[in-house]
């Protein structure tokens, strides 16, 4: 079998440290693990026609700010339509060549050329959504003319795709909502982990631990993008007011523009000597700072995503606390983690929970970790896709 894996978005490229460089390369090695032959065409790699918006955006700085923030958005939106054009021919070249059994693409907003050179080269075609592009385009970057063709894009690729994959169920409801009975092809796949990636290395944590004064103390822990959608700050708030504070410290492990903001906040609640903030860290060292962690955290998390630290908190046996959103309820129960609303008094009580009971820290992370290793690792996401989808 041969598959094209298809990466229409003018900025992913497979090297990325963060969770969706991930996402791409563990599907693809999962897929040549079984023997299938996979080829790639990643749109953010360099090469001809890629998207450069610095230059692009360069070129109108001068005008952007005598112009509407939409008409700005927009014509960032027709450069992105232009792109997608490019991408089109040099797909049909790649598929012509190739001559893939499936093409299996990873959808981004305002983009359609592969569901054109699927149909037009009669090649079965599967989609791979991971948000409601034009709504989170909308949240993070704002309006633009341009917001009809692409929901009337996503519609189509909805229409004209064999299958769908989608990370959580709600993004399934989100999807059921805008084409009627296109719930029988879709899949659901939350996100997941390769546990050898994971290597236990107690004298390497022990002197991370020494590193960052962590010895002797308790770890609550918080790992991935430092951005308001992941509630930080509600993490921050909650330690601050936890009974047990104490017997622990809090380790706030990557990176955003709202990091200085949390710095700020720890500061003004009295808890700044207590709050480690690391920064960014190179992606082969994210699981050893996961070891160094007691009690793993996620405080919030956007209603269609599957957050790969929740499962990266699994393979290393680590209790969790969770805001239970859909998502989240997706993969856990009540046997899994301590899953809260999103609500600081809530998520303290639970961390003080944790923080005086080691059985129970030692019984949700045996029993998360079980399940992460039985459902949710890549392998078996891909023998899933595999056979759901051909």
């Amino acid at each position: 079998m041969k598959i094209l894996y298809y990466s229409p978005h003018p900025h992913l490229h497979l090297e990325a440290p963060t969770g969706y460089g991930t996402h791409m390369r563990e599907m693809i090695n999962a897929w040549r693990n079984m023997g299938i032959e996979v080829r790639t065409l990643i749109a953010g790699h360099s090469g001809a026609g890629r998207y450069n918006v610095p230059a692009v955006a360069k070129s109108m700085r001068g005008i952007k700010k005598f112009i509407p923030a939409i008409v700005w958005e927009t014509l960032k939106d027709l450069h992105l339509i232009r792109f997608d054009s490019n991408m089109e021919k040099r797909l049909e070249k790649a598929v012509r060549e190739f001559q893939p059994d499936m093409i299996y693409e990873r959808a981004a907003y305002l983009q359609n050329s592969g569901t054109k050179i699927a149909k037009r080269t009669a090649t079965r075609h599967v989609v791979e959504f991971n948000a409601p592009y034009p709504l989170e385009r909308v949240a993070m970057s704002g309006k633009s003319f341009l917001i009809p063709t692409a929901r009337d894009n996503e519609r189509q690729i909805l229409i004209e795709a064999n299958n769908i994959v989608v990370v959580s169920t709600a993004l399934k409801a989100h999807f059921e909502k805008i084409l009627a009975g296109v719930s029988a092809k879709i899949l659901v796949v939350p996100n997941c982990v390769n546990p050898e990636k994971v290597h236990h290395e107690p004298a390497e944590v022990a002197k991370l631990k020494n590193h960052y004064g962590l010895s002797d103390h308790l770890v609550i822990g918080f790992v991935g993008s430092i951005f308001p959608y992941h509630g930080v700050d509600m993490l921050i708030h909650a330690f601050a007011q936890t009974k047990n504070r104490h017997l622990a410290r809090l380790l706030i492990v990557g990176d955003g523009y709202t990091l200085p903001d949390l710095k700020a906040l720890a500061k003004k609640l009295g808890v700044h000597s207590e709050v480690i903030f690391t920064g960014s860290v190179p992606h082969r060292e994210v699981y050893l700072h996961i070891d160094v962690m007691d009690i793993c955290c996620l405080s919030r998390n956007d209603w269609y995503m599957s957050p790969v630290k929740l499962f990266e908190y699994g393979l290393m046996k680590k209790p969790v606390v969770a805001s239970k959103t859909s998502s989240v309820r997706d993969v856990m129960t009540a046997d899994d983690a301590l899953l809260v609303e999103e609500n600081i008094d809530q998520f303290s009580n639970a961390l003080d929970k944790l923080l005086m009971d080691s059985a129970l820290r030692e019984r949700l992370a045996a029993s998360w970790h079980k399940k992460v290793m039985e459902n949710h690792t890549w392998d078996i996401a891909a023998r899933n896709i595999l056979d759901t989808c051909v």
